[in-house]
């Protein structure tokens, strides 16, 4: 698909501009150039290349979070995402880097980590379907999701060479998979009718997951000012939804929460899932 091969450029273009640039606002003015549609891609790699010389420089975050407090507020999910994809490529342990996060994004980051090992750690996360050590039971179902939006990639956006990914998993892992699934659909867009109607059909008990994640796709991107028409069309045919009233409705579903800081993601998901 061509609006994979654009984001696999923007991604390694925005990432090695940040592993040269110290000066956050010359870096910010660089990934601003991007295709408005795909911006928030330029923040997840700009992130990651920023992360892994915080690590590196000083074995903590500061420098990271430095970034995301004066430049990445606006694209929050995908910085916390490119935060994952630098732990996994320094082969860290996820779950030492994420006390003192904001709750509702330190799932993100366990996320981009998982989407990281299906793509360039294959053999461990997929074929042999490890899960890292010392993730708990949620932190286990976002793996599984940021495992699933690497499918979609993987597979190139094609339902029948990603339905083998599933065969190869445990159906105790379908459900958070497909939630990943519907995430990297909205955002990527530049899909047929046809192929929405076949993921609706093979996501069969697992419909609410994959329609939670195009839900929660699209709120990123209207968050960052980055809804293009394909991710309009597909909401409005997966959701009977515009990008806004996707957006509203999320936003106060999450008002509504009561939920422990450690429950807090989940059990927004769960709202969604029984709403949208």
């Amino acid at each position: 698909m061509d609006k994979m091969a654009l984001i696999q450029s923007i991604f390694i273009d925005s990432k090695e501009k940040a592993l040269s640039i110290t000066d956050f606002d010359e870096l910010n003015n660089l990934l601003l150039n991007n295709d408005a549609a795909f911006i928030s891609i330029a923040y997840e790699a700009a992130s990651m290349g920023i992360a892994i010389k915080s690590i590196q420089n000083n074995n903590t975050l500061d420098i990271w979070s430095n970034f995301y407090q004066k430049h990445g507020l606006k694209h929050a999910t995908q910085v916390h995402v490119g935060l994952g994809w630098a732990l996994s490529e320094l082969n860290l342990d996820v779950s030492d880097y994420l006390d003192n996060l904001e709750p509702m994004l330190k799932y993100r980051i366990i996320d981009g980590f998982a989407y990281y090992d299906g793509k360039f750690k294959r053999r461990q996360a997929v074929r042999m379907q490890q899960i890292p050590e010392n993730l708990d039971d949620l932190s286990i179902r976002a793996y599984n999701q940021g495992l699933g939006r690497s499918f979609w990639y993987l597979a190139q956006g094609e339902p029948e060479k990603l339905i083998r990914f599933f065969e190869i998993f445990p159906e105790t892992r379908h459900f958070d998979m497909w939630r990943g699934i519907g995430v990297a659909v909205a955002y990527v867009g530049g899909i047929e009718t046809t192929v929405l109607e076949k993921l609706i059909q093979n996501s069969g008990k697992h419909i609410n997951a994959f329609k939670s994640g195009i839900a929660i796709g699209s709120q990123t991107k209207e968050k960052a000012d980055a809804v293009s028409i394909d991710t309009e069309n597909i909401c409005q045919f997966i959701l009977g939804l515009s990008t806004t009233e996707v957006d509203e409705k999320l936003n106060l579903l999450e008002k509504e929460l009561s939920s422990s800081p450690e429950t807090i993601y989940f059990d927004w998901i769960k709202n969604i899932e029984h709403s949208i």
